[in-house]
Parts: structure tokens; sequence; C-alpha cells
């Protein structure tokens, strides 16, 4: 076994170990990182936002070929899909990522160990891997092994048996004809407008009362008459009793409505679970050094992201929280410059974006109608469409809206929630309006470019500052 010392050591090549190792270096540390899998990147880059995004863009493109390209003057004799190539494409652009993390890890002077890393004491951890054993020595250890998708009790993950996670539904061979989605959430409404576009018939089944029950619910009831719109039948309040393979082909899902008692029987190709997120920390050890774990087994953390050991921190999916790749790059800027001595800003929690990649996008910051009244603040709604935006219209793409919320006495903002198209960019402007304490008014004097999308947040600054609009 070889013997290795370093100040910091990094567990886990996620989106904030990776950022949270280059960091460190920067910073003067001896740093290493660890991964169990070859490639880096962690689940962000290799089977959750990269893939997911390319295969969402390039099938927004099939259905965009096929729907709309008449509209612009755009004819072809026949349009075909090659799903083998889309999946290339996507594989290609997420080796190429690979490579430029580690390029970077190589260019700040990382060491980096493939293998699975377990603790033998708060300063020492060992790496087990196919060919070699290390144990390395750290005077800090930062650890971001990040999530995976949790299972219903008794069932297991497989292709083969037809009920598979995200992980699966990335590398799928084949498009198939019909595909059950349990979890209404932001992965099951991306993967599940992917198939759309493609050929499958979907069905996505929530067990709460609405889709995308974490955001606010005027996006909630927009994105559901969007996606019927695709023909996307979408089954609330049920409860999920069983889910069977059957002759090797097919999977049955029967549920139950909470309210009504109705039972109900879907059969599909395949069944994606998408009902959340579990933390990766089985193979680490963590009860051998006392490391706290909350009761769904997430590592307890302080306000500097130190777990109940304090020279071992903790970032990411890990910790909890949005389950965001942003928020744990946030975390692992932090933990360095803590660790270094310096005094970085304190992460502001409530102004993480949340977006989902669907067409139109989505996305959201600060707090939703139910929590500003759940806080019994008063509050002014500035609602503006985006179908009376010229950038809307000249793009064909006029589905949803802008809402903002601000406070009605000092017209600070406290959320803005949007449906539109180039949302996911637009966002930015909210939050950092928010990060700076802005009103309404502040955003309303503010000149913008026309015609873009943005102009949206002029027109929704001024009804929920006057009540009144100049192009509504």
């Amino acid at each position: 076994m070889s013997n290795h010392h370093y100040d910091i050591v990094v567990i886990g090549a996620g989106p904030g170990g990776y950022i949270s190792a280059i960091r460190s270096s920067q910073l003067g540390f001896k740093t290493a990182i660890v991964e169990k899998y070859e490639n880096l990147g962690g689940t962000c880059l290799n089977v959750g936002c990269i893939p997911s995004k390319s295969l969402l863009d390039s099938s927004k493109y099939f259905s965009l070929a096929k729907k709309d390209f008449n509209l612009h003057g755009i004819f072809f004799k026949e349009i075909y899909l090659d799903f083998e190539k889309m999946m290339y494409r996507k594989n290609n652009i997420v080796k190429t990522i690979n490579n430029g993390i580690r390029y970077l890890l190589n260019k700040n002077k990382i060491d980096f160990y493939q293998g699975i890393a377990s603790f033998i004491n708060s300063n020492t951890i060992s790496i087990k891997s196919l060919s070699k054993k290390n144990k390395l020595y750290f005077k800090f250890c930062i650890i971001s092994t990040g999530s995976k998708p949790a299972c219903i009790p008794n069932l297991n993950f497989s292709k083969k048996n037809r009920i598979i996670s995200s992980t699966e539904a990335l590398s799928l061979k084949e498009i198939p004809k019909k595909l059950i989605i349990v979890g209404g959430g932001i992965i099951g409404l991306e993967i599940g407008s992917i198939f759309n576009r493609i050929g499958s018939e979907v069905i996505i089944i929530e067990g709460m009362s609405r889709i995308i029950p974490g955001m606010d619910i005027s996006l909630s009831e927009e994105m559901k008459k969007i996606l019927k719109k695709s023909y996307i039948k979408i089954e609330t309040s049920l409860v999920i009793n069983n889910i069977v393979t059957e002759n090797n082909n097919k999977v049955s899902i029967f549920a139950q409505h909470k309210k009504k008692g109705d039972k109900i029987k879907f059969t599909g190709d395949y069944c994606l679970l998408s009902i959340g997120r579990i933390p990766n920390t089985y193979s680490l050890n963590l009860e051998n050094i006392g490391i706290k774990k909350d009761k769904k087994g997430f590592i307890v953390v302080n306000t500097h992201l130190q777990s109940s050991i304090k020279n071992i921190y903790a970032i990411g999916d890990v910790i909890g929280g949005k389950m965001l790749a942003h928020k744990a790059e946030d975390e692992g800027l932090y933990v360095a410059e803590h660790i270094a001595g310096q005094k970085p800003n304190t992460i502001n929690y409530n102004l993480i974006p949340s977006i989902i990649y669907t067409h139109p996008e989505v996305a959201s910051v600060g707090k939703t109608e139910c929590e500003i009244k759940n806080d019994k603040i008063e509050y002014n709604i500035g609602l503006f469409p985006m179908k009376i935006l010229g950038r809307a219209r000249t793009s064909g793409c006029t589905e949803g809206f802008l809402k903002m919320i601000t406070d009605k006495k000092t017209d600070k903002i406290l959320g803005i929630h949007i449906i539109g198209d180039h949302a996911s960019d637009m966002i930015m402007e909210a939050t950092v309006a928010m990060e700076f304490h802005s009103s309404s008014e502040d955003i309303y004097r503010i000149c913008h470019p026309h015609p873009t999308y943005s102009e949206s947040f002029k027109e929704a600054a001024l009804l929920s500052f006057e009540n009144r609009s100049i192009h509504m």
C-alpha cells in the first residue's frame, strides 16, 4: 500500500468536488481528488445535467422540424430520426467535457486517484481500486460524493426488468413506445419531454396534487397545460402500490387515487422512477470516525459546511438541500476559501435558481407565492405574458409568462418565476437583482433592449410597482 500526504483531499469529482479541488490548489494547498469512476464530472456530467440537456436540444430540433419549420418557409422531403446518432452526439459531448476536467486537474497540479475511498480515521482514508491500494493522509478533507436515484423498496433499477432511473433512461438503445414516469419533478418532466418529442407515448404519475410541487403553483398549472398540448398525460394524487415486470417486455404500475380510492393500472415498455435522490455515503465508513448524519442519511454540517469533525467538510447533494450542480460549485469554492482562512460570502440558499429545460423552459428564484403567504407578508404580483413580446412572436415561442412577487410595503423583490424561451438565461437578471435587494421600481427604470425576452422583466416590474403596463 502506497502512502501519500496532502493538505486537502477531495472525495468525489463532480461539479462541487473538482471545483473545490481546483480552488484549493490555486490557494496553495497540496491537493488530491478521489473518484471511484474513471470518468470525472460526477452525476451531472455523465448521467445527469449534460447528457439530458444534449438529448433535450436534439429532440427539440427534431420536434420543431416536424411541426414548426414549415411556418418559416422551410420544408423537407423526408424527416427521420437516427436515435443512435443522437446518442453518439450526447456521448461525444460528455467525453469532450470529461477531457476538459482532466486537463484542468493536471493544469492545477492536482493528483487524481481512481478508486473507492473510506475513512480510517479523521486524517486518513484508504483507496481501493482494481489494481492497488493507496492510503492518503490529509489535514483537511472535503466530501463531495453526491447522490443517486432513490428506488422503491424491494425493487432494483435495471433495463432488463424495465424499471429504470434517469441513468438508464439516458442510455437506452431503443425508443420506448410507451414510457411511464413515476415522479412529476424536474427529472421526470425533462426525460418525459425528450421521449415524447421523438415518438414515445408518455404518462407522468405524481403523488402530490400537482407536478413540480416544489415550485410556484402558477408554474405547475401553466406547465401542465403546455405538456398536455404535447399529448403528455399527467396523473396526480396517486399512490404507487406495486410495479411488476411482465413477460420481460412490459412493466405494469399499480396505483390508487389518494382521495377517491380508485385503483388504476398503467402498462408500458419502461417505468422510469424519478422519486428523488439519496446521498452517496455507503462506502465512506463515516461511522468509523463518528461523522453525524440525519434521518435521511445526509451528512450534517454547520454554517461553514464542516461536519461533526471540524477538519472534514461536506458539500453538494451529500448534505441535502437543493440538489443542483451550481449549489455544489458555490459550496466547493466557499469551503476551499474557508480552509485558507479567508472570509467568503455566506451562500444565500434562498437565491439559488432552479431550472427545468423543457420547451419552453421553466426557471425560478426566491420565494414562491405560497411561501410568502405562509410568512404572512403582504405582497404585490406583476405577471406579464410572453405572447405580448415582439421577440416571442418572431421566435415562435409565445407560451408562458414572467411572474414577479414584491413586498407590498417596501417594493423589495421576493421571488421571480418564469416560463418561456431562454428562461434559463433570463433567471440571472432576477438573481442579481434580488442579491442586491432591488425593488420592482429599480427594474422598471432600467433600460431593457428591444426586442428581447428580458423586456418581460420591465413590464412585470411595472405591473407590480404601479399595477399598470405599457404593452398589456
